[in-house]
């Protein structure tokens, strides 16, 4: 009787054991396709199974501007390094967490465009008074921006830099989303309330000539991944946006 117990237990135990686990579902793609008129982008369905390129910003790493360029993103800091030598440095007071290189402006010359997270900074300070500006923007707190820098004539320089945005970015990727043969600029956009979380919205911008103009923003999701990769087939880039796991 002592050993059919011992073989009973046993035998449930390595049942037990061998009985498939339910397993957490795998993270889903939603993508968002070009359709003109009004609502412009429209969801469309995803493969599961559907195997995505490559991610378009990243956050640690290097990424290769031209043959001669490499821009270095460590630990929130930049440097960019030009044939083995380091020709600039990002202020150690900034915080980078995107970095992207690409044609952002459209102009046919690549440049590197970045998310980064700086401290607040505006005189005086009756401005504060006279604008009503919430304790967000108050001196030294932290606000997202978006910077592009790149060459010219020769001169590492910023190209253009945003003030302070009014969602912060927490992705970023650029190309021709709309069929129209210019790039366009495709963010996800967080909130300040909970600046680590994932992102709520996914936004399509136009460069303009001194700055971007908003074309079209999402309705709410919640998404903390950004890939452009024509899923539809048609020619065109389809938005992809990737549901946390």
């Amino acid at each position: 009787m002592k050993r059919v117990g011992i073989a009973f237990a046993l035998s449930a135990a390595l049942l037990a054991f061998s009985s498939p686990r339910a397993l957490a579902p795998e993270p889903q793609w939603a993508a968002f396709s070009y359709r003109g008129g009004e609502e412009r982008y429209g969801r469309v369905s995803v493969d599961p199974l559907i195997q995505v390129v490559t991610q378009e910003a990243t956050t640690q790493g290097s990424v290769l501007l031209d043959e001669h360029t490499t821009v270095v993103l460590e630990e929130g800091s930049l440097t960019v390094v030009q044939q083995g030598h380091e020709v600039w440095s990002s202020d150690p007071s900034w915080d980078v967490r995107r970095l992207l290189a690409a044609d952002v402006n459209d102009d046919e010359v690549p440049e590197v465009a970045f998310v980064l997270w700086k401290p607040f900074r505006l005189e005086p300070a009756i401005i504060y008074d006279t604008f009503g500006f919430p304790s967000l923007w108050e001196e030294g707190s932290l606000r997202n921006h978006l910077f592009i820098y790149g060459w010219r004539d020769g001169t590492w320089q910023h190209l253009w830099c945003s003030s302070p945005v009014a969602d912060p970015i927490v992705d970023l990727a650029v190309g021709d989303v709309d069929g129209d043969g210019s790039h366009e600029l495709v963010v996800l956009e967080g909130s300040y309330d909970a600046p680590d979380a994932p992102a709520r919205q996914v936004s399509t911008w136009q460069w303009n000539g001194w700055g971007f103009t908003l074309q079209w923003r999402s309705p709410a999701g919640t998404w903390d991944h950004l890939v452009l990769q024509d899923v539809t087939e048609d020619g065109v880039l389809d938005i992809l946006v990737k549901e946390p796991s």
